[in-house]
């Protein structure tokens, strides 16, 4: 006669074996043959994965926040740009812009107004070859003085991709290293220990009488 199986008979089962490799996981199961420093190398394996898993999620928290911060600014700063036509009243040539850090433009003689009936003269920023009576476009701010370009969203993402990028290698590596330390010094206490009972052992499996601490040769 068959016996009648329920059907939370499998949930039943499964639920002790996976609290047996929870337990094994992080050491909590005996063993015999398992020292006590393998149970701390288990753990604070552990302990590295959670750590990468955090410095991501602090990756991303940054991320998110260093962009949002730059969008804020964006559009701040986009309010009071306005983007107009200025007339080139010379032809272009090459200059070196302080403002640039030294950096080599080409740059031609300009007027335009803005706000209205103001006229405003000064070098702009033009394609190479530009000729004099040519129309170029150029930001302002609020007063009609040039200005820079409100930065594009790509600089904007690679700013806050760097930001994430740099706070999840800073908390990786930190991570890193404080548990690859705690390893090496379970290690190292190990050996220690395998030694000492090394002194105890080997004269009784070897025959050979031991031999104090600090005992010299005949």
């Amino acid at each position: 006669m068959s016996e009648a199986v329920t059907p939370g008979d499998g949930h039943t089962r499964s639920r002790p074996a996976r609290a047996g490799r929870v337990r094994r996981l992080f050491g909590g199961r005996p063993n015999e043959l398992c020292r006590p420093v393998d149970r701390t190398r288990r753990r604070w394996n552990v302990v590295l994965v959670l750590s990468f898993l955090s410095a991501l999620l602090c990756g991303v928290v940054v991320t998110t926040a260093v962009w949002d911060s730059e969008s804020r600014t964006a559009r701040e700063t986009a309010r009071h740009l306005h983007q107009i036509e200025a007339t080139t009243v010379g032809s272009a040539e090459r200059a070196v812009s302080n403002r640039s850090g030294g950096i080599s433009r080409v740059v031609a003689p300009a007027i335009w107004e803005y706000p209205a009936a103001h006229q405003h003269s000064d070098t702009i920023s033009v394609p190479f070859g530009t000729p004099a009576d040519r129309a170029v476009a150029i930001w302002v701010d609020d007063a009609g003085r040039e200005a820079q370009a409100p930065s594009p969203e790509a600089h904007r993402a690679l700013t806050a991709a760097a930001a994430g990028a740099g706070a999840f290698v800073l908390l990786a590596l930190a991570s890193g290293a404080v548990i690859r330390l705690r390893l090496h010094l379970a290690e190292t206490r190990s050996l220690a220990q395998w030694e000492h009972e090394w002194e105890v052992v080997e004269p009784r499996w070897s025959g050979r009488p031991r031999r104090e601490r600090g005992t010299g040769h005949d």
